[in-house]
């Protein structure tokens, strides 16, 4: 039973002519929880957030807050606010107007009072009399917070509420956004397409495609257990290979592919028999030169050659083709300043094969991930 605050999808469906944006969705977001809705554009993530807001109707189903249906209720009447992208500040209002707009429409006692402790916990304490103009881009995003937070809606949405930040700016928001929502407790529904994001604040983040939620879990449950490719492949990268089981016994899979025994520890396996996709993220894995052996308990795949060398800072990402199977992802740390394998070198690719997972092979597998196409 959903808790006071919490908010409640039984059979959402919502459909536009003869297509289907949200698909029969159930959903429950626990009261004070920071919740994240994870997909690429068009997976029905933000068609959902509006369906909460009251923004749109849903074809079928309920939305329930704190225990009460909201279904047919008018978006002011609900307990919800939302953070746009857009920010949508008043322009000719200053920054303590902006935040209590609301309050003033609706009479609250003590505005001032309310007003200025939400500018407080934003950091903006300072600002109450500027125009929006006069602020940066992020300082206009924790205003849209302050004057959404303010009331203490019993739901907070926020869609895509970063997305026209740079990067730096971004990644110092969402830990701010994570200080906030411990701070007020409030439930946070955070929609977006950019998985560092939703893993860094999310305590629970639900990866959406094509109306459905594929998986729903904490960050680490998701990214370290994977159930399907899509999964798999949106949240982080993955190296995905065929396989066949052909043993089991104490707790393991042993997995042939393209001649190689793999090692897959069975509570990591969606599937158990016959054909599966054997995973590994790029950064369990280690690349073998010549005069490198593997160590106990790993799993080893080639010979395979370097068809790729990229730079990123903190890692070198390589590629490897390994014949018959396609080609890995490898991302090593520049403990050493730099790459340390060449451009076309024979290798061998190891890791330990506790961090191996497979998923059932009939899932629709795209092999594995390009490099340069995630995001």
């Amino acid at each position: 039973m959903a808790g006071a605050g919490a908010l409640e999808l039984t059979g959402v469906t919502k459909r536009f002519g003869p297509f289907t944006a949200v698909d029969a969705l159930d959903l429950v977001v626990p009261s004070g929880s920071f919740f994240a809705l994870l997909g690429p554009s068009g997976c029905g993530k933000t068609t959902t957030l509006r369906m909460v807001a009251g923004l749109e109707h849903p074809t079928a189903g309920t939305i329930a807050i704190g225990g009460s249906d909201v279904t047919g209720t008018r978006p002011h009447r609900r307990p919800v606010n939302t953070v746009f992208q857009s920010y949508a500040l008043f322009p000719h209002l200053s920054v303590a107007e902006n935040v209590g707009f609301g309050l003033r429409r609706t009479r609250t006692p003590e505005v001032e009072r309310r007003v200025r402790e939400a500018l407080e916990l934003v950091e903006l304490g300072h600002a109450g009399d500027q125009r929006p103009a006069q602020l940066s881009g992020g300082q206009q995003q924790r205003v849209a917070l302050a004057r959404a937070v303010v009331n203490r809606p019993a739901v907070l949405l926020l869609d895509e509420p970063l997305g026209a930040l740079d990067l730096k700016l971004r990644r110092q928001m969402q830990i701010e956004l994570r200080h906030i929502q411990t701070e007020v407790g409030l439930t946070f529904v955070h929609v977006t397409h950019d998985q560092e994001e939703a893993m860094t604040m999310a305590d629970t983040v639900a990866v959406m495609n094509r109306g459905r939620i594929e998986q729903m879990g904490p960050p680490a449950e998701l990214y370290e257990h994977p159930r399907t490719v899509f999964v798999a492949n949106f949240l982080g990268q993955s190296n995905l290979a065929p396989g066949v089981v052909v043993e089991e016994g104490g707790g393991t899979l042993g997995v042939d592919v393209a001649g190689h025994r793999v090692l897959v520890p069975a509570a990591r396996a969606v599937a158990a028999r016959g054909t599966v996709l054997v995973g590994v993220r790029p950064e369990k894995v280690r690349i073998l030169v010549a005069g490198q052996e593997p160590g106990p308990g790993e799993n080893v795949l080639g010979p395979g050659r370097v068809t790729d060398v990229s730079f990123a800072g903190v890692s070198t990402q390589y590629q490897v083709e390994l014949p018959g199977i396609g080609t890995f992802g490898v991302f090593a740390q520049n403990l050493l300043g730099g790459a340390t394998v060449p451009l076309g070198a024979p290798v061998r690719l190891a890791w330990a094969a506790a961090h191996t997972f497979a998923l059932d092979g009939r899932d629709a597998a795209e092999g594995t991930t390009d490099l340069d196409e995630a995001s």
